[in-house]
């Protein structure tokens, strides 16, 4: 009877083994180059068996392929090529020890950003140009009674009933790389935090790394984090920004002040990624100037006039959607008078109070309640003046900006760009899953928000390099088509092992050659290979 090469290969493997090597191929080399593990270490060098350093690339690694909560990171890492990787046990990575890592970590969290934001910032060549702020919420199951951070506040999540913190974020135009972030108390009000955020990127783009590079960046951010008190402020530290503005007393004199003939005549040239190309331009526009004046200071600014098509039909539809809510309100207690309880004008006034209260629509409509108690009368109509004015209006919002050389279309495409910040909060909120948090220390928990940083900016960091390549795909994308990447571990009878790396699909292989990423097959070799 003869045997094949496959028969007598089975006869001396004594076991087979299934891990997963998953994205670590795309993930680790970013982790590498941004030099996490060394700064990390630097700051909070401890005295465990496993180096903070090490634990916190094992943390980030997680977030990015399955985040887990710490007390299941071992059975996890058992089940990947970590061990072999970073030549770690998953019997060492037990949840009272990442814990004591988040512990250590506590007090150098600022600093062992900064390092890491300016080793980014040089090994990838990040532009800084242009700089996107905005605040979200991230929530939080537990009690938290020792916490000065955690706190209730306006929920993004739309979870009243939990605490929070506000996570601010700065990031780059288009990229959306995270520069900079701050973990905020939950009750913060997002108009309270420009000018620390402001001198906290200062104080991160003046490091002497970062000495040859373009410092100057235009700041842009939303409504909120622009009132009158903080574009005075931009203005005494020479800050350029750019953003939508209240439009109220003055402001919205010069809103109303543009004729919609010469709006119509001014369109610009930006179209939304989902419209079509044979559609009409959705956006008109004209520049004009202004002064905004605060506690006997005055500044002047340049302001661009937007009318939207789409924004002027919601509007529209807002409006009556409201003004019918009140007026037939106001028509069921019009009906109600003088019977039972409506009897009483007071009573009578405190439900027509209830139906105007947070009513937007409520100052386009004159209410009048004569009469006394049993003898009332209620009389309402729409003002058609103020309707009026309101129409003229409709769709026109102003932006800002204390930099004359911006066009109107510079003005209108940057501004637009500001939803990258939201792009990135969604993936620490979805794929990276910063929330909800189990944790029971506050400091973990600023802490473990560090790691949930580091993974995002490993991810745009990805996504970045992927376009540079030419590959115009989501760093979503990428980690969803390696997270079936395995590695076969096959025991001999000698005690050997062979560790293979399971195939690699075209797109797979294509991507890591065009990265530069070393192959597959050095992450199942120790650590000290893995260079």
């Amino acid at each position: 009877m003869s045997f094949s090469e496959a028969d007598r290969f089975e006869q001396h493997v004594n076991n087979q083994l299934s891990k997963c090597l998953g994205a670590i191929p795309v993930l680790l080399p970013i982790l590498r180059r941004l030099q996490v593990a060394q700064i990390v270490d630097r700051h909070c060098a401890g005295r465990e068996e496993i180096r903070h350093g090490t634990v916190v690339e094992v943390l980030g690694l997680n977030r990015l392929m399955a985040p887990q909560p710490l007390y299941k990171m071992k059975k996890w890492i058992d089940g990947t090529v970590l061990e072999d990787t970073l030549d770690i046990s998953a019997e060492q990575m037990y949840d009272a020890r990442l814990g004591r890592t988040l512990d250590d970590m506590y007090p150098h969290l600022s600093a062992i950003w900064q390092d890491i934001a300016v080793q980014a910032i040089v090994a990838y060549d990040i532009d800084l140009r242009y700089l996107h702020y905005d605040i979200t919420s991230v929530y939080f199951e537990g009690a938290y009674q020792a916490s000065d951070k955690i706190d209730y506040g306006y929920s993004r999540d739309h979870r009243p009933d939990t605490k929070q913190v506000n996570l601010a974020a700065n990031v780059t135009r288009k990229t959306g790389i995270p520069l900079g972030y701050r973990v905020l108390a939950g009750r913060t009000a997002d108009r309270t935090t420009p000018l620390e955020n402001l001198q906290a990127l200062r104080d991160l783009l003046d490091r002497p790394e970062l000495a040859a590079r373009q410092r100057d960046f235009l700041l842009i951010s939303d409504r909120a984090m622009l009132d009158k008190e903080t574009i005075i402020a931009y203005e005494e530290k020479a800050v350029r920004w750019l953003g939508p503005l209240n439009a109220d007393g003055d402001l919205l004199e010069v809103m109303q002040s543009v004729p919609d003939k010469e709006l119509e005549a001014h369109p610009l040239d930006y179209r939304p990624a989902n419209q079509p190309q044979d559609e009409p331009l959705r956006y008109h526009g004209v520049l004009r100037s202004a002064t905004v004046q605060h506690n006997e200071q005055a500044v002047s600014i340049q302001v661009l006039v937007v009318k939207s098509r789409t924004k002027a039909k919601l509007d529209r539809e807002r409006r009556q959607t409201y003004l019918d809510r009140l007026t037939n309100r106001l028509a069921k207690i019009q009906s109600m008078l003088n019977t039972r309880r409506y009897k009483k004008r007071d009573y009578a006034w405190h439900q027509i109070e209830k139906a105007r209260g947070g009513n937007p629509s409520k100052g386009l409509v004159e209410v009048e309640l004569t009469g006394s108690d049993g003898d009332l009368k209620l009389t309402y109509q729409i003002d058609q003046e103020k309707l009026a004015q309101a129409e003229a209006v409709d769709g026109r919002y102003l932006l800002g900006t204390n930099d004359d050389s911006l066009s109107a279309h510079e003005m209108l495409v940057y501004f637009k760009g500001q939803e990258i910040v939201e792009r990135r909060f969604k993936v620490v909120k979805g794929p990276i899953q910063i929330r909800p948090m189990f944790l029971h220390k506050p400091e973990r928990v600023e802490a473990l928000i560090l790691v949930a940083m580091i993974a995002l900016l490993v991810y745009t960091i990805l996504e970045m390099l992927c376009r540079r390549a030419g590959q115009p795909i989501t760093a979503r994308q990428v980690l969803e088509r390696f997270a079936q990447l395995g590695a076969i571990y096959l025991q001999f009878s000698d005690g050997s092992i062979l560790k293979l790396p399971s195939a690699l699909t075209a797109f797979q292989g294509q991507l890591i050659d065009m990265l530069k990423f070393p192959p597959p097959e050095v992450y199942l070799l120790p650590r000290q290979a893995v260079r």
